[in-house]
C-alpha cells in the first residue's frame, strides 16, 4: 500500500473512532424499530425504518438512494461510483429481524436498546443491524475524512432476509434482467459470527436450505375425542409418526437418496475444522445443552456446518386441544443442504418418502415454502488476502477460514446467478443470542468491525484496482472492468 493511500486510511480510521458515539446512537435508533418481517402488524415499522435509513445514506453523501417497494418490506439501495479504475463492491445487510417471542422471555424490552457493560441488548443488535452499522460507519468515515471511497460502492439493505428475501430473489430469477443495483465485481456481507471475541472468521461456505411444511389432514372438522376416539385416525398422531421416521435412533436421516450427493470430508478438511473450529462444549454452551445429538461419526461442529440436516422447527394442529381430535396437523421442516445437494432433488425425495408412509386413513402433502443453494468461497479468491490484511490490522490477527451452518438466500443466489465473489466477514459472537431472547452485540467488535471495514475497502481498492479499466464508473453498462465478465454474464441467457 502506498504512503498516500495509507494516509487516507489513517484519516478514515481517525474519523470513524471520533464518531463512535454517533455510530452507537445510530444503532440504538435502528433497534427501536420493531422491524419483524414475518408479522404483518409491523409493515409500517419496516417502512419507517427503511425511510430513516435512506435519509441517513443521503446525509452520508451516497447517490441514487432509493426505497424500493418489496413484497413485504422495502429494499433500501444506494451507490457511490466516482472512482475510475477501481472495483465495484456490493455491501449487503438486512434491517429486518426475527420475532421477539414472549415478552417474559426477555430481561428487557426487545425493542428498547439497553447498554450493560460491553454489551448492547435488543432484537437485531447482532443480526444484523449492528453488523451492517459497521459498514455504514466505515463508508461515512471515508467520505467525511477524504471525500471519496477507495472502491466504487453499491449498498443493499434488505427488509425481507428473515423471510427468505423474496423481492431480491425474484430480481435474480432471470439472469437476463438482473437490475443494475445488484451488479458488482464482488460482495461483502457481515451477517455471521466470529470464532471468539478476538478472532474473526472469513466464512468458507454456507449451507443451502429448504423450508417446507408437512400437512396431514383427517376428518372434515374437529371431532369429540369421547365420541370418536379410537374409531378414526388422528392427524396429530400420524404427523408425529411421520416426523419421527425422518431419523433413525442415532440421528441419521432415513430418507432414501438424501445423502447421495453429499461428499465426505477429507482427513485434511476434518483436521482443519477440529483445529480452528469450536469444540462441542463451546458450540453447545449458548444453547444450554450439555449433550449433543446428530449424525454418527461426525463432530458437533461438522454436523452443523459441512453435513446436511433435517430439523423440525414447529408443530401445530387445527383443534383447540384437550378433548377434541384435530382435523389437521402440520410440521415445519428446515432442511440444511451442503454443496452438490439441490433443493428440488431433496424435496422430491422427501415428498416420495412421506407419501409412501402416510396411511390411507388420512392424507398428507409437503409444501415447499422457500429454498436456496449452498454457497462455497472459491479457492484462491482474490478477496481472501485483502480480508486477511484488514483483519490483521483491526483485530491483531488474521481470520480463520471456517464454514457456517447458516443460510443467506440472497448470497447463494447472487453467486449462482452472476458468479459474484462473496466475502462473508461477520462481527457477531456465538453467544449473541441471534434469533433468541436477550439478543446482544459485543460493542468492542462493533468498533473493531468498523475499523476492519475501513481497512478492507482500502485493501480491495489496492489489490483489485490495478486490473480495472480507467473509464468512469458512471458509464458502466455491463461490467466495470476488463478483469471480470461476471456482470456481463448477468445480462446473458444461461448456457
Amino acid at each position: 500500500m502506498t504512503l498516500r493511500s495509507r494516509a487516507g486510511t489513517a484519516a478514515a480510521l481517525s474519523r470513524a473512532r471520533a464518531r463512535r458515539p454517533a455510530t452507537l446512537g445510530l444503532l440504538c435508533e435502528l433497534l427501536r424499530h420493531p422491524t419483524v418481517s414475518a408479522e404483518a402488524v409491523h409493515r409500517a415499522d419496516l417502512r419507517r425504518c427503511a425511510e430513516g435509513l435512506a435519509g441517513r445514506l443521503r446525509g452520508m453523501g451516497l447517490d441514487a438512494v432509493a426505497v424500493r417497494p418489496g413484497r413485504v418490506a422495502p429494499v433500501v439501495t444506494a451507490e457511490w461510483l466516482h472512482r475510475p479504475g477501481a472495483p465495484l463492491l456490493l455491501v449487503y445487510g438486512h434491517y429486518d429481524v426475527q420475532p421477539a417471542g414472549p415478552r417474559n422471555s426477555w430481561a428487557t424490552d426487545p425493542f428498547r436498546p439497553v447498554l450493560d457493560g460491553p454489551f448492547l441488548y435488543g432484537r437485531g443488535a447482532s443480526d444484523d443491524k449492528g453488523q451492517f452499522t459497521a459498514h455504514l460507519a466505515a463508508v461515512e468515515a471515508w467520505l467525511t475524512s477524504t471525500g471519496a471511497l477507495p472502491v466504487n460502492l453499491r449498498l443493499v439493505l434488505d427488509g425481507e432476509e428473515e423471510i427468505g428475501s423474496p423481492t431480491l430473489l425474484y430480481e435474480l430469477s432471470d439472469r437476463r434482467r438482473v437490475p443494475e443495483y445488484l451488479r458488482a465485481d464482488l460482495m461483502v456481507v457481515s451477517d455471521t459470527r466470529m470464532r471468539d471475541e478476538r478472532t474473526p472468521v472469513l466464512v468458507s461456505g454456507l449451507r443451502g436450505s429448504l423450508a417446507a411444511r408437512l400437512e396431514v389432514t383427517g376428518a372434515a372438522a374437529e371431532l369429540h375425542a369421547g365420541a370418536f376416539g379410537g374409531a378414526v385416525a388422528e392427524p396429530a398422531r400420524v404427523l408425529g409418526e411421520l416426523v419421527a421416521s425422518l431419523h433413525d435412533p442415532d440421528g441419521r436421516v432415513t430418507v432414501p437418496g438424501f445423502y447421495d450427493a453429499v461428499r465426505p470430508p477429507t482427513a485434511a478438511e476434518r483436521g482443519q475444522l477440529a483445529r480452528d473450529g469450536p469444540s462441542a462444549p463451546e458450540l453447545l454452551a449458548p444453547a444450554g445443552v450439555a449433550i449433543g445429538h446428530g449424525e454418527p461419526g461426525y463432530s458437533t461442529f461438522e454436523r452443523t456446518t459441512i453435513r446436511p440436516a433435517i430439523v423440525v422447527t414447529g408443530l401445530a394442529t387445527s383443534g383447540p386441544g384437550r378433548s377434541a381430535i384435530p382435523a389437521r396437523a402440520a410440521a415445519d421442516l428446515s432442511v440444511r443442504l451442503v454443496p452438490a445437494q439441490r433443493p428440488a432433488t431433496v424435496a422430491r425425495a422427501l415428498r416420495t418418502y412421506l407419501a409412501e408412509r402416510t396411511p390411507r386413513t388420512v392424507s398428507s402433502r409437503l409444501v415447499v415454502l422457500a429454498s436456496c443453494l449452498p454457497y462455497t468461497l472459491a479457492p484462491g479468491s482474490t478477496g481472501v488476502e485483502a480480508v486477511g490484511h484488514a483483519c490483521t490490522r483491526a483485530f491483531g490477527r488474521a481470520p480463520v477460514l471456517l464454514p457456517s451452518g447458516g443460510s443467506i438466500p440472497f448470497v447463494s443466489t447472487l453467486a449462482a446467478t452472476c458468479g459474484t465473489e462473496v466475502l462473508l466477514l461477520g462481527f457477531g459472537l456465538p453467544d449473541d443470542g441471534m434469533h433468541a431472547p436477550n439478543e446482544r452485540l459485543f460493542l468492542p467488535n462493533l468498533r473493531r468491525g468498523t475499523d476492519a471495514c475501513v481497512e478492507l475497502y482500502a485493501e480491495l481498492g489496492r489489490s483489485y484496482g490495478s486490473s480495472y479499466s480507467t473509464k468512469s464508473p458512471s458509464t458502466y453498462t455491463h461490467a466495470p472492468s476488463t478483469r471480470s465478465n461476471r456482470l456481463r454474464s448477468c445480462n446473458e441467457p444461461p448456457r
